[in-house]
């Protein structure tokens, strides 16, 4: 069976985690959302990128050690 070459590279990584980067600082901050529904929401916004952004550094850790092709 014929393997596809990935066309995944570090640069897609970094640019992927530099967009996700700028949209998670154009999220409201604590202090300027009235409602406790919207802070949480955009706490738990910014959280769940963070998380995304540690998993795309893992995957590349993985993909620049040839464990993901």
């Amino acid at each position: 069976m014929r393997q596809l070459a990935s066309n995944m590279d570090a640069t897609h990584h970094e640019k992927i985690v530099d967009k996700l980067l700028q949209y998670r600082g154009k999220i409201p901050k604590h202090g300027q959302l009235a409602h406790k529904q919207a802070q949480v929401d955009c706490y738990t916004m910014r959280t769940t990128i963070d998380s995304l952004i540690n998993n795309i550094d893992w995957f590349a850790k993985l993909f620049e050690a040839g464990l993901i092709e």
